[in-house]
């Protein structure tokens, strides 16, 4: 007599993103080894972090990042066009590292009267929408190429809760959904079809986290 194989349960309790960020393992700018970024958190929101440090594992590079961010930024220019009063025009920028050569303006033509309207750009930190660590930018060193799409962790800690939510067939909610790190996941990583080839890539990970001496 064949036994069904046994659901697993996952509770999903609330756990925000931004509670792992105390120790991200990130790409060493100097020699691409693992580089350990430390920081200290008074609150999640806003997110400031205080006393960070980042430390190569593999080399001596050392950084105090003190506000200095070595990431991805995004740009939103809008604005109302002056010309004919039509809302909004309206363009998306991304740029891998914000430089001083970075426009400030960006030229948008107005859909309705066609008038060409330079726009100011306002630049934000890409902190938790890409594969880098949240404090100084840096590439994350737990990454891996999963369904087309980018897998990736700041610790060992962080992807051991990934794991137990990715083999669970059975999820559960007791928290507002909107402060949850798991209900932010992405379809493709939470899609029954993409389970086995989701733990196998935190599988890869886990042996390269096993080779880093933290």
């Amino acid at each position: 007599m064949s036994t069904a194989p046994k659901r697993i349960r996952h509770i999903d309790k609330g756990v925000l993103l931004v509670s792992f960020v105390g120790k991200v393992l990130g790409v060493c700018p100097n020699c691409d080894g693992p580089a350990l970024v430390t920081s200290q958190l008074k609150r999640a929101v806003p997110f400031v972090p205080t006393h960070s440090r980042v430390n190569c594992l593999r080399c001596s590079f050392q950084l105090v990042p003190d506000g200095k961010w070595l990431g991805p930024v995004k740009g939103l220019a809008k604005a109302r066009c002056p010309n004919c009063g039509f809302k909004w025009l309206k363009r998306e920028l991304r740029l891998r590292r914000l430089n001083n050569r970075a426009s400030q303006r960006v030229s948008i033509s107005c859909p309705s009267c066609e008038m060409a309207t330079m726009t100011p750009i306002q630049w934000t930190r890409e902190r938790f929408d890409s594969p880098v660590d949240p404090v100084a930018g840096l590439p994350l060193w737990l990454k891996w190429s999963c369904c087309g799409q980018t897998l990736w962790a700041y610790n060992g800690e962080h992807l051991n809760k990934l794991r137990a939510y990715v083999a669970a067939s059975l999820r559960e909610r007791t928290a507002n959904k909107h402060l949850s790190m798991f209900a932010r996941l992405p379809q493709w990583m939470t899609a029954g079809k993409n389970r086995e080839a989701v733990l196998s890539s935190i599988n890869r990970l886990e042996k390269k986290l096993a080779l880093v001496k933290a």
